[in-house]
């Protein structure tokens, strides 16, 4: 029975790293073509994914918040939503989407240096070698898929937002791996996000109301819905439920399956051309998954096995 609540942790990991890497290619196609800005975009996700918490939970059994853990779930909405997935949106409008994607493979490196800090967490020579493989393997996916692509603009703002938004994520993972551990992924959610939604409305509030809403196409808006319900609601009920069962370092090196799920997906589209060295760099990031996934430090205290 053990064994299989980790193997669905795992598969949920594995999940939403697709339906995440899919989001940042509609997302920069939404933020580039759409005409929408990085905090139209960040109020579209944040307070969307709010209301379909509140609407599902109505479906499900309630359980209650103690008013100890409520400065913890503000917290844990500031790091890991408004730092974290605002800071990365916003910074994507301002940089382009190779640095953004190279930028994303620092998390699990920051959370590992985190978890050792705060949770003493055993940096395992197994587990490091596999943040290395994994970083070694993105790496050369992202350089080598870029390789002669046309330049877009960046802004040094963009790479530093998005740099902030992963110490912000990796913070979120190892200070607050308590009290996301004690609640379901519904009552977490619904209130992480409600928080997030209050924190982001004074600043988000004057670009909602610059929305141009007759002239947002039908492929705009059906690419905001899918970062809204895919990308984030979904993905953030089987991200948090596999929090519950997975340590924080184990979590983040699954974030280098993201960049080669947006190389898949160009490749599809045609964006890019396959190369033998993407199958050598698929080859290390999943091995260095691998490595860390299969320690027996992957698991919490309650799920690992002696």
């Amino acid at each position: 029975m053990k064994q299989n609540e980790n193997l669905r942790a795992h598969a949920a990991m594995l999940l939403a790293m697709v339906l995440f890497g899919l989001m940042a290619t509609f997302s920069k196609d939404v933020l580039t073509n759409g005409g929408i800005t990085g905090p139209q975009l960040v109020a579209f996700r944040i307070c969307g994914a709010a209301l379909l918490f509140w609407i599902g939970s109505i479906f499900i059994p309630q359980q209650r918040v103690e008013r100890r853990d409520l400065l913890k779930i503000v917290g844990a909405s500031f790091f890991g939503f408004v730092m974290a997935q605002g800071g990365y949106i916003v910074g994507l409008s301002l940089t382009s989407p190779i640095n953004a994607t190279i930028e994303l493979t620092t998390m699990p490196i920051f959370t590992l240096i985190l978890s050792a800090i705060i949770l003493h967490e055993r940096i395992t020579p197994r587990r490091a070698l596999g943040i290395i493989m994994g970083f070694t393997g993105a790496i050369l996916l992202i350089t080598r898929t870029t390789q002669g692509a046309s330049g877009h603009p960046t802004d040094f703002r963009g790479d530093l937002l998005i740099l902030v938004s992963q110490v912000g994520y990796a913070f979120y993972l190892t200070y607050f791996s308590g009290v996301i551990r004690k609640y379901d992924a519904f009552t977490f959610n619904k209130w992480t996000f409600t928080f997030a939604s209050l924190i982001i409305m004074p600043w988000v509030a004057p670009h909602i109301a610059q929305i141009d809403w007759p002239a947002m196409g039908a492929r705009t808006a059906s690419e905001i819905v899918y970062i809204v319900a895919a990308a984030t609601f979904f993905t953030f009920l089987l991200v948090v439920w596999a929090q519950r069962r997975l340590m924080p370092t184990t979590v983040s090196v699954y974030n280098y399956v993201q960049p080669f799920v947006t190389v898949v997906a160009s490749m599809i589209m045609g964006i890019a051309a396959p190369q033998w060295m993407h199958l050598v760099a698929g080859a290390l990031i999943f091995t260095g998954v691998w490595l860390v996934t299969r320690s027996r430090h992957a698991f919490t205290p309650q799920q690992s096995e002696k």
